[in-house]
């Protein structure tokens, strides 16, 4: 027996259309499953006076007593032969014009008719399909339409690939959840029924769990092919198959990180701040409702490139134990109109579906700044602008947002205001004690030592030595520059063919030939500490890294 899903969706649909705000539905998904249960639904609400259209089979019609769809033909004009001959109605432009003429029948049953696969892709001239275009606007509140009950549901996973955005307001969206956890879990029970695995209520709980942020067909698809391999159903097989499903939008990447705080050198107030904003309240949130509070909602991390902001980023989403879902927004940008601002939709959608969880988006400025549209281009970015802006104030948004940039003053002021990215944290040079942290992270001197893959064979007596010296001549260095620096040291004992083990001499060395611009870099770090004191939340943190030591 299949799993019962949530029809919600469908009613509330419908009675926007019973109260006459529009004769058309637009249902937003690319989910088969919720599809078949459209269909099936129609099917049973309209009987024989349910149409479906699809591109190949054309035009076709519900047939009760046979439970299946028809072929829906029409006689060919002209045939002065054999006028009782007919064929099949397959264009689109007939199909909505068979239709239209139904639809004006004062006389025809209540009707609905589905159009799928309808997306049009915008080409260079962003022109649509005017036939469906019109058709829509002039059914939308047609009086006939809307008196004789009829509908009319497009089925698109992107809506402004169909229509444009005004027929698109004519229209009634429905947006189905991508799977709502007791359709999950309903599936999961249903699937463990199938394959007769011993059933365990808290398995399945966590399995479908696990299925968050993937609709009901490739959540099914994954129970398959980890069953198909496993003869099983564990969690991290579901975690990973999920992860590969989800970064085919190209768009959004969700890992595993195996960072944590322990991994970052220094930022020890950095740390601080968050283990009290962040990680404490994740881990006991029963106590910040009692405080009336919200939970966190986002988090600006702004300092010179190299400091390490991402690889923190993902240990704050290890500590906190939620998902980590990257924003590709590099990939978001699109030459043609209207591309952008549906793709942002569809992945702040998919985001929302796997909340709670991190959301990382590194550069964040490059969504700009507020701009008057002049041109194709520049609406679009005014668009995608106010999409973010948008998604940052919700106030049902259940994703942390956390932001890097480089570069702070291109960064909108409506993106740091309250409720937004509320904190905003300098990320800075590391001082002497993280640049000593940094330095043995890398060499494999932190966490497991003996399995660390960063460990080379090493004097660690000499190493741990030359550590101290290293750190407090290299002042104004990043991460990135220090694992850079550990890195020569190593290709030096390499090289040194004399040398059994890797020891101090190799990275001092390493240093020696190792040339920076400090002036520069002490010029940077006073851009940022400027910077840094814009943010009141960021005051008294930003006093406290600038009391570094060399």
């Amino acid at each position: 027996m299949a799993p019962k899903l949530d029809s919600n969706w469908i009613e509330r649909a419908m009675r926007d259309r019973e109260c006459g705000e529009s004769a058309i539905i637009t249902v937003q998904t690319s989910d088969p499953k919720r599809v078949n249960q459209l269909l099936a639904g129609l099917a049973t609400r309209y009987s024989g006076s349910f149409y479906l259209f699809q591109p190949w089979p054309g035009l076709e019609q519900w047939q009760p007593s046979g439970k299946r769809l028809i072929p829906v033909t029409s006689a060919i004009a002209g045939n002065s032969y054999d006028p009782t001959a007919s064929n099949r109605v397959v264009a689109l432009d007939a199909s909505l014009r068979h239709m239209d003429t139904l639809f004006m029948n004062t006389e025809s049953r209540p009707t609905a008719l589905v159009l799928k696969d309808v997306d049009n892709l915008p080409t260079e001239d962003t022109s649509r399909n005017t036939d469906l275009i019109n058709a829509l606007r002039h059914w939308a509140t047609h009086t006939t339409l809307l008196a004789m009950k009829h509908v009319v549901f497009i089925i698109t996973s992107s809506p402004t690939k169909a229509i444009d955005d005004s027929t698109l307001a004519r229209t009634i969206l429905a947006r189905p959840d991508v799977s709502a956890d007791k359709e999950r879990l309903a599936l999961v029970e249903d699937f463990v029924e199938q394959i007769s695995l011993p059933r365990n209520s808290n398995s399945e709980q966590l399995q479908a769990s696990s299925l968050r942020g993937l609709n009901l067909h490739q959540s099914e698809v994954v129970l398959r092919k980890v069953y198909s391999q496993r003869k099983s159903l564990p969690l991290d097989e579901i975690n990973h198959l999920k992860a590969e499903h989800i970064k085919r939008s190209d768009v959004l990447e969700i890992e595993e990180p195996t960072v944590s705080f322990k991994d970052i050198g220094g930022y020890e107030p950095v740390k601080r701040m968050v283990k009290e904003n962040f990680v404490a309240v994740m881990q006991d949130v029963q106590r910040t409702k009692d405080a009336a509070l919200d939970l966190p909602r986002g988090l600006l991390l702004f300092g010179p490139p190299g400091t390490g902001k991402t690889l923190f980023a993902k240990s704050l989403a290890r500590e906190t134990n939620l998902p980590f879902v990257n924003l590709k927004s590099e990939n978001l940008f699109n030459m043609y109109l209207g591309v952008s601002g549906q793709r942002l939709r569809d992945a702040i959608r998919m985001a929302e579906s796997i909340a709670p969880c991190i959301v990382f988006i590194d550069e964040i400025d490059r969504f700009g700044k507020r701009r008057e549209a002049s041109d194709g281009a520049s609406e679009e970015s005014s668009r995608v602008f106010s999409q973010m802006l948008e998604w940052l104030g919700a106030q049902d948004r259940k994703s942390i947002i956390l932001g890097t940039t480089n570069v702070p003053e291109n960064l909108d002021k409506a993106f740091t205001r309250p409720g937004r990215l509320s904190v905003c944290v300098p990320f800075l040079y590391p001082d002497a004690d993280a640049r000593k942290q940094i330095l043995k992270i890398h060499l494999g001197l932190g966490g497991c030592m003996a399995n660390d893959p960063r460990r080379p064979v090493m004097d660690e007596g000499s190493i741990v030595e030359a550590i101290p010296q290293i750190a407090s001549r290299t002042e104004y260095f990043a991460g990135c520059d220090l694992e850079d620096l550990v890195i020569r040291g190593k290709q030096r004992f390499r090289s040194d063919s004399s040398a059994p083990r890797m020891t101090g001499a190799h990275l001092l060395a390493a240093l020696a030939d190792y040339t920076l611009d400090i002036s520069d870099r002490q010029n940077v770090e006073k851009q940022y500490a400027g910077a840094g004191a814009k943010y009141a939340g960021s005051i008294r943190l930003l006093h406290t890294l600038e009391q570094k030591t060399p």
